[in-house]
């Protein structure tokens, strides 16, 4: 209830929604007018994607330490009015047939999102109350899980009903929206530490994580947990056709009982988050959690492996929203920012680096034993 009328809260999570909604348009929409445009060229839709997450990688770390540094304000004021013109640019490029400036605009659209994230962080831990914070990160949580299973199917509507022009123009309606909610923040001023630039900044963070025992230990978490994600994530399609043995077309089903998971899981740390306040039950969920993946890649049967997949999910929800929220609430505000913007990006790299690693493994294990 404290939340509900928590007006910043309300403000923020109303403008993560329009975003979220407006980035999964853009990500399904501009896949499939790509797909068509060069007769579904692999090459071109993996630059695509690639260009979506090289900005994650690179950039969230040096968002979070210039997100401590000015005005939260108008950082997201700043990310939403890139993100409006750039659209509004693309959508004019589009229509007098200059197809490669939609890979322009994409990257426009995700580098400022690495700086809109992390300054809006730093409204959750002033203005939503210690005792609310789970809650909100809880919330937060959901909301972005919900989006992985309809995020799709809401990119492929606005697509397929109308065209890529007018998707292009919602697009930036929403981001237009979006700037009018930010807007209605109120013009805080928030603490600062004293630097002499990025580099000094960097190593003022890293000093902080050493500082605070429990924050490296979390950071080192991120890093093992993101690389093993990154290396199963990517086995997912193996799993189905070759461990089950069942057709590819299958490998939506078992996304769909992934999302649902993760969607499991965010509701139940909305609704038990109060009680997680003990490390030991981190440590028994992430046991659990490797218990589970080991047994759904050894399994050979399609309903235990869905169910454990469902599991894993599960868990995967509830420790997420947990880690984010003890972060947030034992980071001091001045490095708020550059703490979630170093523990994104390692989580970032383990995922990039997982994903290289399995290719190995499925060319060196997989392919090998099938020959």
């Amino acid at each position: 209830m404290n939340l509900i009328k928590n007006r910043v809260f309300m403000t923020i999570l109303i403008t993560d929604i329009i975003q979220q909604a407006a980035i999964w348009i853009r990500n399904i929409a501009i896949m499939f007018f790509i797909m068509n445009a060069t007769n579904k060229d692999p090459l071109a839709v993996s630059s695509l994607n690639f260009i979506e997450f090289l900005p994650m990688f690179l950039l969230t770390f040096i968002g979070g330490i210039i997100a401590d540094k000015y005005s939260p304000k108008r950082l997201m004021l700043l990310g939403d009015s890139f993100s409006f013109i750039s659209f509004i640019m693309l959508g004019l490029f589009i229509k007098d047939g200059y197809i490669g400036a939609i890979f322009v605009a994409t990257l426009v659209s995700a580098i400022v999102t690495q700086f809109s994230y992390p300054a809006s962080q730093k409204y959750f831990k002033e203005y939503v109350d210690e005792e609310d914070i789970e809650g909100a990160i809880g919330i937060s949580q959901l909301l972005g899980s919900l989006f992985f299973v309809i995020g799709p199917f809401i990119g492929s509507y606005f697509y397929f009903t109308f065209g890529i022009y007018k998707t292009i123009l919602i697009i930036a309606a929403l981001f237009l929206v979006s700037i009018a909610l930010i807007f209605t923040l109120p013009n805080k001023e928030f603490s600062k530490i004293e630097s002499e630039g990025l580099l000094d900044d960097a190593r003022l963070t890293f000093k902080y994580l050493k500082e605070k025992p429990i924050l490296m230990v979390f950071t080192k978490m991120f890093f093992i947990l993101s690389f093993a994600i990154g290396i199963a994530s990517n086995l997912d399609i193996f799993l189905v056709t070759q461990r089950l043995g069942l057709d590819e077309k299958f490998y939506q089903f078992f996304s769909g009982i992934a999302g649902i998971g993760v969607i499991v899981g965010g509701g139940i740390y909305l609704a038990i988050s109060k009680k997680l306040n003990n490390m030991k039950i981190l440590y028994m969920l992430m046991g659990v959690f490797a218990f589970t993946v080991f047994f759904e890649g050894y399994s050979t049967v399609t309903w235990l492996t869905m169910l454990l997949q469902f599991i894993d999910n599960v868990i995967g929800g509830v420790l997420s929203g947990y880690v984010m929220a003890l972060i947030t609430k034992i980071t001091d505000q001045e490095y708020l920012g550059k703490v979630n913007g170093l523990t994104s990006t390692v989580m970032y790299l383990g995922i990039m680096v997982g994903t290289l690693l399995s290719g190995v493994i499925v060319k060196n294990f997989i392919y090998s034993s099938c020959i």
